[in-house]
């Protein structure tokens, strides 16, 4: 059953009113490729993997909930890039730490990991808040996400 995002009283706990936004495998899989930067529905659905039922279902969800925005690069046919909204960047932190999480406790041999270049020292970095080499903040900015 698909969750709603609507309720009949204020939640006055953030934490369950994050899970409830975020508490779903494609909304976390579309935000690891949107950390990369805007993206059509095409490639956000290479990406993630997602039948187009669900990523639009996911993309709707982030929309109503202020994460994601719709941007028009075509106008006949409509087409949009996805890109994410100041709310939506905010949540790099948490999914690092996500990825740092799943390196130590969720380990997994076929796995093919993302690694993190932090760009102000040009080396290769494990998942946290800061540079495992130089020791630097991590930030979206200052960043790239690579595949192994």
């Amino acid at each position: 059953m698909e969750k709603t995002l609507k309720c009949a009283a204020p939640i006055s706990c953030p934490i369950v009113r994050s899970a409830l936004l975020l508490g779903d495998e494609w909304i976390l899989l579309a935000l690891r490729a949107l950390f990369r930067g805007p993206l059509r529905f095409d490639d956000l659905q290479k990406q993630t993997g997602a039948a187009t039922n669900i990523l639009t279902t996911r993309l709707n969800r982030m929309i109503e909930g202020g994460l994601v925005e719709k941007v028009p690069y075509q106008e006949r046919p409509p087409r949009f890039n996805y890109q994410l909204t100041r709310a939506g960047k905010g949540l790099f932190p948490v999914v690092l730490e996500l990825m740092r999480f799943g390196d130590e406790y969720l380990q997994c041999e076929d796995a093919k990991p993302v690694r993190l270049r932090h760009a102000d020292c040009g080396k290769l970095s494990k998942p946290g808040q800061t540079c495992s080499e130089c020791g630097q903040p991590i930030r979206l900015g200052n960043v790239t996400l690579e595949d192994s």
